[in-house]
């Protein structure tokens, strides 16, 4: 199964990170396949992974221009991943707030229960697994997801994490070229978008963890971005 699965990894300035976190997914799991989007790093990340392609041949990489989003780097990459005929595709950061130990979690519970997204939910059944969250990002975080299941109606506890993993069929449904987001409001627009087509999405509790090395990407500009689209998308 997971020789069919690609895990999407969007890098800017990751450099600290991206080959601890390729070489732990490529231990874990040597069969599956893994797509890089770097947004031209100044501090080249892209550069370590063109070597680390050397060693593992199911690394591949897609450098950009720029720092053109994470929403657009996501979207370039589930077109490659239908591309290329993946079935299962998994998104997932790069700072190690995800553990590559719930990427199985994620594909299988995807096919086992027929599911067209699953979501690695910070907050599902009690999740106590949560660790070094600095107190202002949960309550931002937790605060967001109230206020868009109250306005939208979408009933899923974690609506704006960013560890999920889409069957196919899904993001051939989607109609990926309607996607508007540039920044981290593309979580939310994504299962706002399964949901409105009324596919199955499923939440699996995992393991959370504030990023240790370099510096979060969360901006003023990233928040503002986030209110106007979701008042384009609910209205």
């Amino acid at each position: 199964m997971l020789e069919h699965s690609l895990v999407i990894i969007p890098t800017y300035n990751e450099a600290l990170n991206a080959q601890m976190l390729l070489e732990k997914i490529f231990e874990l799991y040597p069969e599956i396949s893994v797509l890089v989007i770097d947004d031209n790093s100044p501090d080249k990340t892209y550069h370590i992974i063109e070597i680390l392609k050397y060693k593992y041949p199911k690394l591949s990489l897609i450098k950009r221009d720029g720092k053109n989003g994470l929403g657009t780097a996501y979207v370039e990459g589930f077109k490659w991943a239908l591309a290329k005929k993946f079935k299962y595709i998994v998104q997932m950061d790069c700072d190690f707030s995800h553990d590559p130990k719930d990427i199985k979690q994620l594909i299988e519970t995807l096919k086992d229960k027929n599911a067209d997204l699953v979501i690695g939910s910070r907050y599902f059944e009690n999740n106590l697994k949560i660790q070094n969250w600095k107190i202002h990002r949960k309550i931002l975080t937790v605060t967001a997801s109230l206020m868009l299941r109250s306005f939208t109606g979408v009933k899923l506890m974690d609506l704006t994490g960013g560890f999920k993993c889409f069957n196919r069929l899904t993001l051939e449904k989607m109609n990926l070229d309607q996607i508007i987001s540039k920044g981290f409001i593309f979580q939310f627009e994504t299962n706002y978008r399964v949901h409105q087509l009324g596919l199955k999405i499923i939440e699996v509790p995992i393991s959370f963890n504030q990023r240790i090395l370099g510096n979060s990407k969360m901006s003023l500009e990233i928040i503002l971005e986030s209110v106007v689209i979701f008042f384009k998308l609910r209205f």
